[in-house]
């Protein structure tokens, strides 16, 4: 387990711990990826430079990453975005289009029992997701407990591109925390993020190499 008070210290410590330790293989893109599996990473102050990852990627001017309006407006949005196979946002408040799993079950049941530890949702449609499609979903679950007084989350992200698309994702689901601890009154507390399969791809080592260095 990897815990640190920043997100860019949680996110550098991953990357070394993948780039030293991981395994490499050819994923079914033909890709080599160098992979650990179960890896859990821990932020325990979220709220202090959460884009912190993001504005290093974006500083090498060598792709054109998402805008933060648009990562958080895939988390918060009920509407499935056209230009995106499936989006979060659409799988919490309007799941199967008729079940907001936020708003009407995860803030009402903390708010009436806040040491409940049954506030979990799911984000995997097995109407959808296990019918052969070609895009699924990255992230599966959502665990969300109060812990001395402050909002604690945790992400289960079945595959997760550690270099690319860990920022995006620690960013999208800090903008869900902080919406749901405002309506609960509450401070925010440490987000974790469990990567089923935590990778990097080969092609992304130069980058890699010059952030941890």
């Amino acid at each position: 387990m990897i815990s640190e008070e920043l997100t860019l210290n949680a996110w550098k410590k991953s990357l070394r711990l993948i780039l030293e330790e991981g395994t490499d293989f050819v994923d079914q893109n033909g890709r080599t990826c160098r992979q650990l599996l179960n890896l859990v990473i821990e932020i325990k102050n979220p709220e202090k430079e959460v884009t912190a990852p993001i504005d290093l990627l974006n500083s090498f001017q060598t792709w054109s990453y998402p805008k933060l309006d648009e990562i958080a407006n895939i988390m918060l949005s009920s509407k499935l975005s056209l230009d995106y196979a499936y989006s979060y946002g659409s799988r919490m408040f309007n799941f199967n289009k008729n079940i907001d799993q936020i708003n009407e079950y995860v803030i009402p049941l903390l708010k009436n029992s806040p040491s409940s530890r049954r506030a979990y949702i799911s984000l995997w449609n097995p109407d959808e997701d296990t019918a052969g499609s070609k895009e699924v979903p990255g992230l599966v679950g959502l665990d969300f407990i109060i812990h001395d007084g402050k909002l604690c989350m945790t992400g289960f992200i079945r595959s997760n591109d550690i270099f690319f698309g860990w920022p995006a994702n620690v960013y999208q689901l800090h903008v869900l925390q902080d919406y749901i601890s405002k309506k609960l009154n509450v401070s925010v507390g440490a987000l974790t993020v469990f990567s089923v399969s935590a990778h990097i791809f080969k092609d992304q080592f130069e980058f890699i190499e010059k952030i941890i260095n």
